[in-house]
């Protein structure tokens, strides 16, 4: 019984789940200097990051043997390729600007984790940088950092 709990806390969900709280509560600290209406997506995302981390793990603790869960990280070298492509995207929108690395992200990362349908892939990229120009810029007023470009 107790190797099961054991196996339970230190499943790989419930790890990835602390790991992205503790980064996400981490990168929270440094949107304390930006404007408040710029701080407001990545305060929302990190903060929906974290209930979501939150509800993984609750969720892996509470099952009972009876019932099986579906791991959501089922594979170390799937969950490295999500980390890389993170860390791809970070550094990219440090150096390229936020809408070229988006644009040119979001296909890639579609298409190296299964999804093929090429229509799908430019709709969904194409909805979601045009609805964050048209918040961010249309709506809110606020400019971007400026791409690479533009410098």
């Amino acid at each position: 019984m107790t190797n099961q709990t054991g196996s339970r806390i230190l499943h790989p969900d419930n790890i990835a789940g602390v790991v992205l709280i503790a980064v996400a509560a981490w990168l929270l600290t440094k949107v304390t200097d930006m404007p408040y209406m710029s701080a407001l997506l990545p305060v929302a995302m990190l903060c929906t990051i974290i209930g979501l981390s939150a509800l993984m793990i609750l969720r892996n603790l509470i099952k009972s043997g009876a019932v099986s869960v579906n791991p959501v990280f089922t594979s170390l070298p799937r969950f490295a390729l999500v980390v890389a492509c993170v860390a791809g995207y970070v550094i990219s929108v440090a150096n390229a600007g936020f809408y070229t690395s988006t644009l040119l992200m979001l296909p890639v990362v579609s298409w190296l984790f299964g999804y093929r349908k090429l229509k799908g892939i430019a709709l969904a990229t194409l909805i979601f940088v045009g609805g964050i120009a048209l918040i961010f810029l249309v709506l809110m007023n606020q400019s971007l950092p400026p791409e690479f470009f533009q410098s």
